[in-house]
């Protein structure tokens, strides 16, 4: 093939890539707005692809469907625009108590639960996580969903907890100053009487069993 149409096959191949980035921020965006914020976006997203479109035809019928898709576009706009960014009263999914596969109940971080555990005598493990982190999310579907640390976390009555920081919460955030840590992911193993264990942002299996097996 000419060098051309390898540049073009390139040019149409990387279409792909940004379009998973839309599928990713789509997903995102359901975590921050809920279904509703998900669909009224693809709905819009749908809505601009008639329009340009219709720009791209000739003659008389490029003044007509331009003209009919700009105007569903703005009434979508008005209409369902407003779901995508409302974010404050859209449901938080790490507000309540979520139950993994393996049967181990991960609880909503909140200020002063880690103390009132420790106070109990029970260790806590803390996940700093956000729907938008790449690397949180590979870490809960493979360190996170281990069978084995998952039987270590209940051998040592571990009590898990997830800080959702997707919307930047204040106390979650003054709670990562207070680690040294400005983001996320942050993977912490609290134990009454010691310092905090923060683990790496790319969570090691064995390094977390290790760190288990001296509870």
């Amino acid at each position: 093939p000419k060098p051309g149409a390898w540049m073009d096959t390139f040019r149409r191949f990387m279409a792909f890539p940004m379009l998973a980035t839309v599928v990713w921020l789509v997903w995102v965006l359901g975590h921050l707005s809920g279904v509703d914020g998900a669909g009224a976006l693809l709905a819009l997203l749908l809505a601009m692809s008639l329009v340009i479109w219709a720009l791209g035809l000739e003659g008389r019928s490029r003044i007509m469907f331009a003209t009919l898709s700009i105007a569903i576009c703005v009434v979508l706009l008005r209409a369902i625009g407003p779901l995508v960014i409302k974010i404050e009263d859209a449901p938080n999914p790490l507000t309540t108590a979520t139950t993994t596969s393996a049967g181990v109940t991960w609880q909503a971080w909140a200020p002063g639960k880690v103390e009132s555990e420790l106070a109990a005598g029970r260790p806590v493990f803390v996940d700093f996580t956000a729907a938008w982190c790449i690397t949180c999310q590979y870490n809960k579907k493979t360190t996170l969903s281990n069978t084995d640390v998952l039987d270590d976390m209940r051998a040592h009555h571990v009590t898990l907890m997830r800080a959702d920081w997707t919307r930047r919460d204040p106390a979650i955030t003054q709670a990562l100053e207070q680690l040294g840590r400005s983001g996320v992911p942050v993977y912490v193993l609290h134990q009454a009487g010691k310092p905090p264990v923060v683990f790496s942002e790319i969570l090691d299996a064995q390094t977390l069993r290790a760190s288990l097996a001296q509870l």
